[in-house]
């Protein structure tokens, strides 16, 4: 398994193979363009497996940034149903908490539905600790059909010291 930065080439890639509803590889690309990010892809051979994006800016939400000043969050990490079970988000997460060790970052932070109970067990067993601080995030994008979509969520914050 390949970690790295999703460059130009890579983001074709993740386009033709692996399309998520609201051009959301074209969004986090985007965000590397300005410095903002750093959009991980983990790759077997040419075949997406799993990508998440670090926020070098902080922390997204409101509450999160306010109680976490210190902290950079590492989002959006997606595993391909068929690449579950296989290390992916654990190696995903590891090169972004490298980067992070490398910029003098002192904590990493991710969200977690509270009903994604998977990434919850995975985020803790990596040593990250629940912190009670819940941030809704709203939102609206276009799903395939072309329909307007508006979402809703909770994410409670857990932070991991690097």
């Amino acid at each position: 398994m390949d970690v790295r930065d999703v460059d130009d080439t890579d983001l074709d890639l993740l386009i033709r193979s692996w399309p998520l509803p609201g051009s959301v590889h074209e969004s986090h690309h985007a965000q590397t363009a300005h410095g903002r990010a750093t959009h991980l892809a983990a790759w077997e051979g040419a075949e997406p497996l799993g990508s998440g994006v670090i926020q070098w800016s902080g922390c997204v939400d409101e509450n999160a940034r306010r109680t976490f000043p210190q902290a950079v969050e590492f989002n959006h990490l997606h595993v391909r149903e068929g690449a579950r079970g296989r290390g992916v988000g654990t190696e995903l997460i590891g090169v972004a908490e490298n980067l992070a060790r490398r910029r003098g970052v002192p904590m990493i932070a991710v969200g977690v539905a509270e009903d994604n109970r998977d990434a919850r067990r995975l985020y803790l067993k990596l040593g990250y600790r629940a912190t009670g601080v819940v941030d809704v995030s709203e939102y609206d994008w276009v799903g395939d059909d072309g329909e307007p979509v508006h979402a809703l969520e909770a994410n409670e914050i857990l932070v991991k010291e690097l």
